[in-house]
């Protein structure tokens, strides 16, 4: 079962590597982030928004799977 929170990084990675500092940018324009000890804790369910921030902003080329 995937769990339903994604961090920086992950959301990053799944985005083809994206840098986490381009991940923070979205997540905190979006205000979608939960903290847990300092770091954010994504919802899943916000990836397609993040993916079209990242698109919007020439950062993302092109869509990607979503993570299973």
């Amino acid at each position: 079962m995937a769990h339903d929170y994604l961090t920086t990084g992950e959301i990053g990675a799944h985005f083809g590597g994206q840098p986490e500092w381009r991940i923070r940018r979205v997540v905190d324009e979006l205000d979608c982030a939960e903290r847990f000890c300092g770091k954010r804790a994504i919802p899943r369910q916000r990836l397609s928004d993040i993916e079209a921030r990242l698109i919007a902003r020439g950062w993302l080329p092109a869509a990607v799977e979503a993570i299973s």
